[in-house]
């Protein structure tokens, strides 16, 4: 078949209906690129003999070499079907945009964005393999998106060539394959419809549509082969079936109705050939119709060609493909080799192309259904326009009803894939990749300009800066400054702060009822770089048209339709592309329900993903779900110190281009980026060499992260109390009490410590308990709530409006489901724990962590923490508007003040002298009165306390963010506050204090408090774990066994897959010792295995004790008698290996035995 004209395939971008925008999803090795290639050759694009062999789609240096899908590749494609409101004739023709997607975990990103920009999806599973854990996955990903799916089984020969099946064995394995997928899909439905059925919505809606609901979500994610959404292919060989193509071929066998052929040819459906009729239970040596009149006939081919080894039956063959009526070249036929001849006269039966794209254009959406789908879940109009406040104006309001109305009408626009010249457009960019302009495509590129928002730097004590700007830095600089050439930094005292030059808005406060300047929007001066490579955006267009010459709004996803001058940029199309594998052809528009690439500069403007409208009043579309998170980050640094330029705008493009990557610079300087495993690690590091910055960097070895916990200590498990160390200069005081808090049930004994402030004049008492365990898996899956919750008004680039304040009302429900969740978990932890969703004083560390801060102190009654956290928020805007407001007051009153202080120069220097004598008197007053001190109580007292709130708060989040064990994050710890004493003090000395603010002592004696209390406890590392799922034949078992053992792998779960000799084992696998497992898995056991490692947030606590020494004459005939010897303690070794890499004191001797040594050299 002649290559397709891309003229052809842009003309037909204009017929919707015969759109069909599709992803290919499967496990790896499970035959995607092989069947992408088998659809690409039936456009002419390929030949067919190559198909499976030049992976077309996989057209980077890693893919081939590594034989394995790396970054999802689009391609559109021409399907001519015969249409059936004519005569047979005429052919209907059909656009298919056609992604191929990674099947590796590391690259379960590249799958998110496949399936955002989709509406229907293949989902491939191998026949003998069957489903396997990235199934799951992929399964999920297009569940959650609302993409329409349809089942391809693949290597159906491996049933008969290697397992030597018999047609009803293959049927009866096929049907387990089947029913385990819809397992799978019927498993997400139930929980959606759960879900549905718990919201106020689902309630307050009409009966009617909550059976459809239901009704819908039942049938549309149902396989079965009578529904006709699932085939059977050999995508190598190039041919594949379904029921659809066999009902003629029966009909004229039997004579039954098609209508009935089609429900009947799958399932437990047996014909009689002698009564010529249908039953539904076997009778005699009947077998299901599928076996009969489809199984069997392929079985009778492929057993003619290779049943006998060395020759093939010629006459039986020629008159089979008579029978057929089909027609094989001459040269194939003639062909010695067996599998040649098979794949010739299989694929000229069953072409795979014909058999899969059928079944795409007949069950697969086209764009204006797919959109109808999943517009609504993807694409939300602003929160706080429901609910405008009452507070606001008329202007404002006004203002508000025309929003509204706006963002109806595209959602209405989107929802109906509006493709008309005069709609707003709305699209949706979910990637971009890099395209060297040498390849025919020459345009110049936009650099993105500096945002206009910036981080004031925050008021906090330079000791404790480090820990404070942590997450601020990886926030800031890896959204923000990574665009920025390069930041000054200014290094004290091993203490690393960036400083990043700040650019004002040209105005600092916009209402919405004001009509908008849109010379605040950056436009992004167009610049030539010299660059070879530009970003491409990879856009589907919901609404509207994207044109030549059409000036277009890129939007962030911190966009806000409220207040439209920050996170938005400015542009105009220059370049848009047909996707076409590794080239791009350029077209003149594309209409909604089409994907294209976007050139000119707008793939610089976008940070991993953004939305692309021609109106200011349009939301962002939300972020694509992930289903696996970075775990695995390096260090990097360039050879040569004069390319740190270059490396930072490696990493900046680097950033931009990867959807999961994260690029961020640690407190002290180091440049890190954090991948999602060790292969994607490598693909990163190999983009930035070869790609992005174009030099040779040092990449350290990966660093993993651990977590430091507390357990119940047991009469075997010892405090380590002979650890506890002060980190800093605070005077702290440690004592080991034991009290009954009255009104609880609890433990006889308690381990209290006690802390003083420099000054002496407040004392906290703090102990620290285990979190239960299903409390900290709670807090750690609802991070997100907690991050909107207590950081969602973090953001200072955004005005403080009364619209903001009702957005966060509008959002209270969720906070407080999540306050419902965790009091059901509490009172199922039992004892006193469900009593304390009142005491909750705070999560850590950054306020979202899976720790507690609990309020014990007698009859002080904290603010629900959900009210304050929301107060605090606000609280902050509004001191800064504040501030904002009166540096203008302040400015005139300096001048005021300096005279003033001129005059009472004079007058102080007279008081000096009596205020001297005051403080000798009071000192001998306090040394005649020691047992006499005044300490505060009742409203008094908690008035102090509440005063300090804050810096009690900041002091266990820099206690939770930086363990005691190796400076690592705190995890399952429950920190209490039993009590705050403080002294009474005079207006005069509170207001003198040689040890600086009370508050900042407050700070240091918390985190110092909660440290101690934490090491007063038997401390533990937790560590990450990988989901392990291997595959290996039973010969090579026994080898996979000694691997995962030299790995301390967990095994979960071992089984055969029922006809196969494929074992299937599920383990954890720490992830520390993963580095090499799979090279070193496939070397031991010749190739005979495959893995695929998968990080779900797991992390499991080491038992061993880092500071163990041995004491008894066993433990030391065990262990040796120097510590440093340990070599089973591999906590120990954990521990000092991140001690070491971040320069903290180890515990070690250099030198064993001091013995002199032998001299070689005699002195005659």
């Amino acid at each position: 078949m002649p290559s397709i004209s891309p003229n052809l395939l842009a003309s037909l971008q204009d017929h919707t209906k015969n759109i069909r925008n599709i992803c290919v999803l499967a496990h790896v090795d499970h035959g995607k690129t092989t069947l992408s290639d088998c659809l690409i050759s039936s456009n002419g694009i390929i030949s067919p003999e190559m198909a499976g062999k030049l992976r077309y789609l996989d057209f980077l240096e890693d893919e081939q070499e590594r034989e394995i899908t790396m970054k999802a590749s689009a391609i559109s494609l021409l399907f001519q079907q015969p249409s059936s409101s004519s005569s047979s004739n005429d052919k209907e023709s059909f656009l298919i945009n056609l992604i191929d997607s990674p099947g590796h975990v590391d690259f379960s990103s590249e799958v998110s964005t496949a399936v955002r920009i989709t509406d229907g999806a293949l989902v491939l599973v191998d026949a003998v393999e069957g489903v396997c854990i990235q199934t799951h996955a992929v399964l999920k990903q297009a569940y959650q998106e609302k993409v329409k799916p349809c089942l391809v089984l693949n290597k159906i020969d491996r049933l008969i060539l290697e397992l030597h099946m018999t047609p009803l064995e293959a049927y009866q394995h096929l049907s387990k394959i089947i029913e385990q997928v819809n397992v799978i899909t019927g498993t997400l439905t139930s929980e959606e419809i759960i879900l549905k059925e718990s919201s106020e919505d689902y309630i307050e809606s009409s009966d009617d549509s909550n059976l459809n609901f239901n009704e819908n979500i039942g049938t549309e994610y149902y396989f079965s082969p009578q529904k006709g959404n699932v085939a059977f292919t050999t995508a190598f060989d190039g041919w594949g079936f379904t029921i659809k193509q066999f009902i003629d071929l029966c009909y004229k066998k039997t004579g039954i109705k098609k209508e009935i052929l089609e429900k009947c040819l799958w399932g437990e459906y047996y014909y009689h050939p002698k009564e010529k009729k249908i039953y539904k239970s076997p009778k005699g040596n009947l077998m299901p119709m599928f076996v009969t009149f489809i199984l069997n006939s392929v079985w009778e081919v492929v057993k003619t060609i290779v049943g006998t080894p060395e020759w093939i039956d010629r006459d039986r063959l020629d008159k089979m493909i008579s029978v057929l009526n089909i027609t094989v070249g001459a040269r194939d036929l003639a062909s010695k080799d067996q599998k040649i001849v098979l794949k010739s006269v299989l694929h000229a039966w069953l072409p795979l192309s014909e058999a899969v794209l059928s079944m795409v254009c007949d069950k697969l959406p086209d764009p204006i259904e797919g959109q109808a789908r999943r517009m609504e879940k993807i694409f939300k109009p602003s929160k706080s326009l429901s609910t405008s406040s009452s507070s606001s104006s008329s202007s404002s309001n006004q203002s508000n009803v025309e929003l509204i109305e706006k963002q109806k009408q595209l959602l209405y626009d989107t929802i109906t894939c509006n493709s008309s010249d005069d709609c707003e457009i709305v699209a949706y960019v979910a990637k971009v990749f890099a395209h060297n302009k040498r390849g025919g495509v020459q345009t110049s590129t936009i650099h993105r300009p500096v945002p206009p928002r910036r981080v004031q730097p925050s008021a906090v004590p330079s000791q404790n800066r480090q820990q404070q700007l942590h997450q601020d830095e990886k926030d800031i600089l890896k959204i923000d400054n990574m665009f920025i050439s390069s930041a000054p930094s200014t290094t004290n005292d091993s203490t690393t702060t960036t400083k990043t030059t700040t650019t004002s808005p040209s105005s600092p406060i916009t209402s919405t009822a004001k009509p908008l300047d849109l010379s605040t929007i950056p436009t992004g001066p167009i610049k030539a770089n010299n660059n070879d490579e530009e970003f491409i955006a990879v856009v589907r267009v919901f609404s509207g048209v994207l044109k030549k010459g059409k000036t277009i709004y890129v939007m962030g996803p911190r966009y806000d339709p409220m207040n439209p001058t920050h996170d938005v940029y400015k542009v105009e199309i220059t370049h848009l592309y047909l996707l076409m594998g590794s080239s791009l052809e350029p077209i003149d528009k594309v209409p909604a329900g089409n994907v294209c690439g976007v050139g000119g500069g707008v793939g610089n403007l976008v940070l991993k993903s953004a939305t692309i409208s021609s109106s200011l009043m349009c939301p962002p579309i939300s972020n694509m779900m992930f289903v696996s998170s970075p775990i695995v980050k390096v260090a990097l640094e360039p050879e040569n110190i004069s390319d740190l330029p270059k490396l930072l705008h490696g990493l900046k493009l680097l950033n931009q281009a990867d959807p999961l990557v994260e690029v961020y610079v640690q407190e002290t300087g180091e440049h890190v980026i954090v991948a999602s495993g060790e292969l994607h690690l490598e693909r990163c590091i190999r983009d930035l060499k070869e790609s992005f910055a174009k030099i040779n960097v040092h990449v350290s070895s990966p660093i993993v992260p651990f977590r430091e916990t507390i357990i119940t200590p047991t009469i075997t498990t010892p405090t380590t109390s002979s650890t506890i160390t002060s980190s800093s200069s605070t005077t702290a005081a440690a004592t080991a009490t034991t009290t009954n808090n009255s009104g609880q049930q609890s433990p006889p004994l308690k381990e209290i410590i006690t802390v003083k402030t420099a000054n002496k004049k407040v004392s906290v008492k703090i102990r620290a308990i285990p979190l239960p365990k299903n409390i900290t898996n709670l807090i750690e899956q609802r991070s997100q709530q907690l991050r909107d919750l207590f950081l969602g008004g973090k953001n200072t680039n955004k005005e403080l409006s009364d619209n903001k304040i009702t957005k966060r009302e509008a959002e209270q429900a969720e906070r407080e489901d999540f306050q419902k969740e965790l009091e059901e978990e509490l009172e199922k932890s039992g004892g006193d724990w469900k009593n304390e969703i009142k005491n909750i004083w705070s999560f850590g560390p950054r306020h979202i962590g899976p720790n507690l801060l609990l309020n014990h102190i007698p009859g002080y009654n904290l603010s629900p923490y959900w009210k304050h956290s929301l107060q605090r928020g606000i609280q902050k805007k509004l001191k800064k508007l504040q501030k904002q407001q009166q540096q203008e007051k302040e400015e005139i009153k300096e001048e005021e003040e300096e005279k003033e202080e001129e005059e009472k120069e004079d007058e102080e220097d007279e008081d000096e002298k009596e205020i001297e004598e005051e403080e000798i008197q009071e000192e001998e007053n306090s040394n005649s009165e020691v047992g006499s001190i005044k300490l505060l109580d009742g409203d008094d007292k908690f008035k102090r306390i509440s005063e300090l709130d804050n810096s009690i708060v900041s002091g266990f989040q820099l206690a939770t963010i930086a363990g005691p064990l190796c400076d690592e994050p705190m995890m399952g710890v429950c920190l209490i506050v039993e009590d705050i004493d403080i002294i009474r003090e005079e207006g005069d000395q509170q207001n003198s204090d040689s040890y600086g603010p009370l508050s900042g002592q407050m700070i240091s004696t918390v985190k110092e408090g909660c440290r101690m209390a934490f090491q007063i406890k038997p401390q533990r590392l937790m560590e990450a774990l990988y989901l392990c799922e291997i595959q290996v034949t039973s010969t090579a078992l026994g080898k996979m066994y000694s691997v995962l053992s030299s790995r301390r792998a967990q095994i979960q779960k071992e089984g055969v897959k029922e006809g196969t000799q494929i074992f299937c084992i599920q383990a954890r696998l720490p992830v520390v010792e993963s580095f090499g497992f799979s090279q070193q898995i496939m070397i031991k056991t010749s190739g005979a295995a495959s893995t695929q490692l998968f990080f779900d947030n797991y992390w499991e606590t080491i038992e061993q004790d880092p500071y163990y020494e041995p004491t008894t004459e066993e433990e030391l005939e065990d262990n040796g008698v120097n510590i440093a010897s340990l070599g089973n303690n591999i906590a120990r070794q954990y521990m000092n290996m991140i001690r070491k890499r971040k320069g903290l004191f180890v515990e070690e001797k250099l030198v064993e035995h001091a013995d002199k040594q032998r001299t070689l050299k005699k002195n005659k």
